[in-house]
């Protein structure tokens, strides 16, 4: 039984069981062939007829209304009820009119037996269909994502099985802390719309989330409950409030009501947290498979900017009369920010750009885009390569915030290939070997997208027959070994030393297969960009 004041929130244990909605016969608890065996062995003990009947078979209506165990005179038969939950479901006759007392003694005792095991039928017969139904539940969560549909079925089911009048799941919104009703059964549109449900303002609900069954004896006179005179308009009476919880993650209340006042079992309560348990189970599933839709749909996004993204990168080297170029880019994830481009310009000039934004990723690449389009808006029309940088640093701050920044390279091979003008703001030098020798080409400035004004200087290379050039990303000399250790601008430099006299395409290639060899199975973690040119 619960506490009278409501001092304890968890049932005292207990086998009460709830009367079902039908009143059973008596054979329909203890099988015919069953009946017919206690007969046979009573009537040899009595020395005289028993007979078992259902209260329904042809037994006067005179015995029917008078028959009282051991107070009644009725001629030519003495019967003995037997009854469960107050109701008579049949009856154990004996055919002596005048039996002696110890035979009056064993009939009534076989009727009690019966009685026993009516009692005991009709409560293994409740926890079936009780476990049946929570079996059906686990099918039903298990085979369906749509959580809205399964939640009112699970309440309908519960309310069934625990023969209640109402119930109702809230799930909690971890943003407002507000219950919202996620499914319900028998309950009205009025009753749901009486007003939000917050969790820290609610102690019966609050008690709950912390993990304990609360039961309520009576919501109209409760002093926890929130909303009274709607719940005695709606004829809620006794209620459980039940967490609903799996693995330790709470996510919301399973309640059910009562039309009047109503106590529960241990059974009950017990069968109360295994179905909350189940639709948590099934909440969760449901929440992680939308997520995992989300993710597959973002993917699929993400490709797609992939694929877009590529096609802003060059696939294929533009003809100089004197200067061959290779090139490779591989990104670390589907969209990446490195970005490398290829500009013909008037007169025959060709531009050359690189550049690596700060990030990786879907914000990376719309910095690569902007970046990309801000500088072939203003190098169509600026022939000065240090303004060309100016104005592309100054559109980056406009767009972007004081964390979000870019290094790009930026030069310009001559129509004859004679000279290479070029600004560097803030990018990994690029190499020029010229007679076994580096030089590293760092004239211009810091990064674009952090100061509006930032003033950059343009340098001017002549170009000699067999000069190499060498542009790349810190996806290059930071790519890292199994023990971390960096591949570094030396090793760049002994790589391009060993493959120098390879065609601008080969050579390019070569270069990512050191850095691939270097690294051996560590995962890659940022983009790789790698652009050659050789001067005839």
């Amino acid at each position: 039984m619960f506490s009278e004041d409501h001092a304890i929130n968890s049932p005292v244990e207990t086998d009460e069981i709830v009367a079902p909605q039908s009143v059973f016969m008596l054979s329909e608890l203890i099988e015919a062939e069953t009946l017919t065996r206690f007969e046979e062995v009573f009537s040899r003990l009595c020395d005289s007829t028993v007979t078992i009947c259902d209260v329904q078979d042809n037994v006067p209506e005179h015995q029917k209304k008078n028959c009282k165990c051991l107070d009644f005179d009725i001629t030519n038969y003495y019967a003995a009820p037997v009854t469960w939950n107050h109701h008579i479901l049949g009856y154990v006759i004996l055919k002596d009119n005048s039996p002696e007392e110890n035979t009056r003694e064993f009939v009534n005792l076989i009727a009690e037996i019966l009685s026993t095991l009516c009692h005991q039928r009709s409560r293994i017969r409740q926890r079936v269909r009780e476990l049946t139904a929570v079996y059906d539940l686990g099918g039903l969560f298990a085979g369906s994502h749509d959580l809205g549909a399964i939640l009112n079925i699970a309440s309908k089911r519960i309310c069934d099985v625990m023969n209640v009048k109402a119930a109702s799941i809230r799930l909690l919104d971890r943003n407002t802390g507000e219950l919202v009703i996620s499914g319900m059964h028998n309950l009205s549109d009025w009753y749901l719309s009486k007003g939000r449900i917050m969790l820290n303002d609610n102690p019966i609900d609050k008690t709950a989330f912390s993990g304990e069954v609360v039961y309520i004896e009576d919501a109209r006179t409760d002093p926890r409950v929130r909303f009274p005179e709607h719940t005695r308009k709606e004829g809620l009476v006794s209620g459980l409030a039940c967490p609903m919880t799996y693995r330790g993650n709470t996510v919301g209340i399973l309640r059910i009501y009562s039309g009047k006042v109503q106590k529960f079992s241990k059974f009950d309560v017990e069968l109360l947290r295994s179905v909350a348990s189940q639709a948590c189970g099934a909440i969760i599933n449901s929440r992680l498979y939308k997520e995992s839709k989300e993710a597959e749909e973002y993917t699929r996004n993400l490709k797609r900017a992939g694929q877009i993204q590529r096609r802003m990168i060059p696939s294929h080297s533009p003809e100089h009369s004197r200067v061959s170029f290779g090139q490779v880019y591989m990104p670390s994830l589907d969209v990446g920010g490195d970005f490398f481009d290829f500009l013909i310009l008037p007169k025959g000039n060709i531009g050359l750009a690189i550049a690596d934004v700060v990030g990786k990723g879907l914000p990376g690449a719309l910095m690569m885009a902007s970046v990309r389009s801000a500088l072939r808006a203003h190098a169509k029309g600026i022939f000065n390569i240090d303004e060309i940088i100016s104005q592309v640093n100054r559109h980056l701050c406009r767009d972007t915030l004081m964390s979000e920044f870019a290094t790009l390279f930026y030069g310009v091979f001559s129509p004859h290939g004679s000279r290479f003008t070029y600004c560097n703001a803030g990018h990994n030098p690029p190499l020029l070997l010229r007679n076994g020798q580096f030089t590293s080409l760092d004239t211009g400035g810091m990064v674009i997208g952090v100061i509006p004004d930032t003033i950059f200087e343009r340098a001017v290379l002549e170009l000699q027959t067999g000069d190499v050039l060498v542009f790349y990303t810190d996806g290059v000399t930071e790519a890292m070994d199994y023990n971390d250790n960096l591949y570094s601008v030396d090793r760049l430099k002994q790589s391009i030393l060993r493959y120098q006299s390879e065609p601008a395409a080969t050579l390019a290639n070569q270069l990512l297969w050191d850095v691939r060899r270097f690294a051996g199975l560590s995962r890659q973690t940022d983009d790789i960009t790698i652009v050659i040119a050789k001067v005839a």
